[in-house]
């Protein structure tokens, strides 16, 4: 074995909105390397000694003793130790409906999957006690995901700091209205949309309601009308066509969502627009 390892399993108990569900210290021996598929929840490493090369979607990142790497869910990567100071980190694996918004919170995502962290005695303390707390398992895991959080609180803050939040969630609903966009007269909904951006629902329409003062589904269907308007008013397709072409399978609703937003049917609507030409 090219490495020692002492690590903790713990459940995540139902309706647990965050919970550590593996922590542990990995002592690795040089040019040690692990290779990962896909993987259901989220993963940090946390350098405490040593160097070692992080690589992910086809980049490579030095990382060194006060940094670390974080593995997201279904993004296959690759980590190895170097040659000749390898190195050592403490390691924790999390889930729950609250993961995204941690993880958005200390500034990392898919494109931002590495990270600087005070290696002082404070911090060092509390990536030890939460590995303690993981081997005593005395309270049902819920001392183990409160240090986490006391170490993730400083990622967060220097996150705030750096104003890097901000930046991260903007990325996030721009790679969604592009989904949008190119996706929109198919049969997909908020669902679709959060899973090919790669967040949670409920942490999407947060973002939505924060940066478009919208859901993600208000969205949806206020660019599908958009786009119908506008072949009302440039194409000769039958109004049911035109349903289908931007997404709405029930002609009836499709009705109904444009009366609602344009206070007219329509053919009334295409009317209007003729008169104008």
């Amino acid at each position: 074995m090219s490495y020692d390892t002492d690590r903790y399993h713990l459940k995540r108990l139902s309706g647990q909105s965050l919970g550590v569900t593996e922590c542990g210290i990995q002592i690795c021996h040089k040019g040690h390397a692990t290779s990962r598929g896909s993987r259901k929840s989220y993963a940090i490493h946390f350098i405490l000694e040593g160097k070692g090369v992080y690589t992910v979607k086809g980049r490579s990142y030095m990382l060194s003793a006060g940094e670390g790497f974080l593995i997201t869910p279904d993004v296959p990567n690759h980590y190895r130790a170097d040659d000749e100071e390898p190195w050592k980190y403490v390691y924790v694996s999390f889930s729950g409906a609250d993961d995204d918004t941690l993880v958005h919170h200390a500034g990392l995502d898919e494109e931002n999957v590495t990270f600087s962290f005070p290696l002082d005695e404070d911090m060092i303390r509390d990536l030890y006690a939460m590995h303690g707390a993981g081997k005593k398992n005395e309270a049902q895991g819920y001392d183990v995901t409160g240090y986490f959080l006391l170490c993730m609180s400083r990622l967060v803050r220097k996150n705030l700091e750096n104003g890097r939040g901000t930046d991260a969630a903007d990325r996030y609903v721009r790679r969604a209205i592009l989904y949008v966009e190119d996706h929109y007269s198919e049969r997909i909904g908020v669902d679709e949309i959060a899973a090919a951006v790669g967040l949670e629902r409920t942490y999407l329409y947060r973002l939505f309601k924060d940066r478009l003062e919208c859901s993600p589904r208000e969205f949806l269907q206020s660019y599908r009308l958009e786009r119908a308007a506008e072949l009302l008013g440039d194409s000769t397709l039958a109004i049911s066509e035109i349903a289908l072409c931007v997404g709405f399978y029930d002609t009836s609703h499709f009705y109904k969502m444009f009366v609602s937003a344009y206070h007219m049917t329509p053919r009334q609507y295409r009317e209007k627009a003729k008169e104008k030409t």
